[in-house]
Formats: structure tokens, sequence, C-alpha cells
């Protein structure tokens, strides 16, 4: 399974961003995608349910999310502006398998290597291709705890990303 968490589809980036994964990614990539979040729009909703291997898990609780982000091989986290570091992304390293980004989702985080990026539709689809039934290496698991230890320190941040995702 493939997981895209927006948390919020309210924010317009978040549904632009599932949108372009249903319309240009997933529409001939025949892998399955959840797409999870709060509040989706009836648009979203009908959108992820046309295919077959897409779905829509909509209002997830706290533990739903962590469970799905836990058992994704890829999650998936484009971003059509670069804002920073976001919260949802330090969570899926923290928690997640392989995880594949854009250039404005990774931009300036100083986690470019814990991350697969892609550039465009067509580089997404060759990610996801390579990636699906790729295990999650020892070494990957290694390069990520270091870069999350030096940059990022779970303890201190949990408390706030709790306090943002919710």
């Amino acid at each position: 399974m493939l997981l895209f968490i927006p948390w919020k589809f309210g924010v317009a980036e978040n549904e632009k961003a599932a949108i372009w994964l249903l319309e240009k990614v997933f529409n001939d990539v025949k892998i399955p995608l959840v797409i999870a979040g709060k509040n989706p729009s009836s648009h979203l909703e009908k959108l992820a349910h046309q295919q077959n291997h897409t779905c829509l898990v909509s209002n997830p609780s706290w533990d739903e999310m962590q469970d799905m982000i836990g058992k994704a091989q890829i999650n998936l986290l484009p971003s059509f502006n670069n804002t920073g570091i976001k919260l949802k992304l330090l969570n899926v390293l923290f928690n997640g398998k392989h995880c594949v980004v854009n250039d404005a989702t990774i931009e300036g985080t100083g986690l470019e290597a814990a991350c697969h990026t892609g550039t465009s539709a067509a580089a997404f689809k060759s990610l996801l291709v390579q990636l699906y039934n790729q295990p999650f290496a020892e070494e990957e698991i290694k390069l990520r705890k270091n870069l999350l230890e030096t940059a990022y320190r779970a303890d201190s941040n949990a408390a706030s990303l709790i306090t943002w995702l919710y």
C-alpha cells in the first residue's frame, strides 16, 4: 500500500496534491493508493473511488493515521509550495518506511538523503514502481535515524507535532 497523508483537506494545497496524484500519477500506475485526511471534499471522495486501486479514508483518528503510516510501503508527500519543514514529513520519517517527495517538500530541510525525490509525475511513477517491492533496508533506517537525531530530536518535536496536526 502507498499512502498520501495531507492531514487536513481544508488546506487548498492538500486537496490539489491529492488530485494531482490521482490524475497524473495513479491514472496509469496500478499500485494501491490510500489517501487519508480530515474533511475531504465530495469531489475528492468521488475521484478517489473512481479507480479500483485508489481509495480515501475520511477523518481517521490519530492512532489510525499512525498505523497507516507505519504499514505503508511508501508514504507520498508532494507539495506545491515551499513553506519550510513540514511536520507531516517529520512524522513520516520517524514512523514510516520509504518516503517519496518533490523538491518543494524537502528543500532546505537537510533531510534530502532520507527521502526519494521526484520532480514530475513521470518521476513519481518511476520511483513508485522501483520502491513498491523494495524492502526498507537497515542502512536506510540507520541513515534516517542519524539525520533525524542530529537535526530533529523526536522528544522535543513530539508535543509540537501533535499540537500542529490536531
